[in-house]
């Protein structure tokens, strides 16, 4: 009877461990879940940013006017980043004078790349994502939302 009651004692034991097992796993999943969840919510409110342009005369128009897109908070943790180089971008219909066009915002636009660096350089997040990539801050022609809690870095990634 002892034998018996310990095999019962052992098999309730193992039972419970795994269905702990089981419950600590789906709890993981359920925080990195809220975390992308909470992210994309402090994204939202912290700091609205644009869409990512669509095309390279898109790019240029919104060098031109609204300006680089700079991130006024640090990612909130959880943030999905991404990159997107410029050569990934369509041009025109006509395909030509792109290059001419960016060089001329890029350089008026200079003095918001140099803040968008600095913030960069300060958001660890957005520097690690960068480092994964094997990009730096200089390359970075702007911070993006491309959907709830993910951002897209644009990279300029022309030699």
């Amino acid at each position: 009877m002892t034998s018996r009651s310990t095999s019962r004692t052992a098999l309730a034991a193992l039972l419970v461990a795994s269905l702990a097992t089981g419950a600590a796993a789906q709890a993981a999943n359920d925080l990195t879940a809220q975390a992308q969840a909470d992210a994309a919510a402090r994204l939202e409110a912290d700091s609205p940013l644009a869409p990512p342009p669509e095309t390279l005369a898109e790019l240029v128009g919104s060098l031109s006017g609204d300006g680089v897109a700079v991130p006024m908070e640090d990612m909130p943790e959880g943030t999905q980043i991404e990159t997107l180089s410029i050569t990934e971008l369509p041009s025109d219909s006509t395909g030509s004078g792109n290059d001419a066009a960016l060089d001329t915002a890029l350089s008026r636009a200079q003095t918001q790349l140099d803040m968008l660096q600095t913030r960069i350089d300060g958001d660890t997040l957005l520097t690690e994502a960068l480092e994964a990539d094997g990009v730096t801050s200089d390359q970075v022609l702007g911070v993006y939302s491309s959907g709830s809690g993910q951002v897209t870095v644009l990279i300029d990634d022309r030699s």
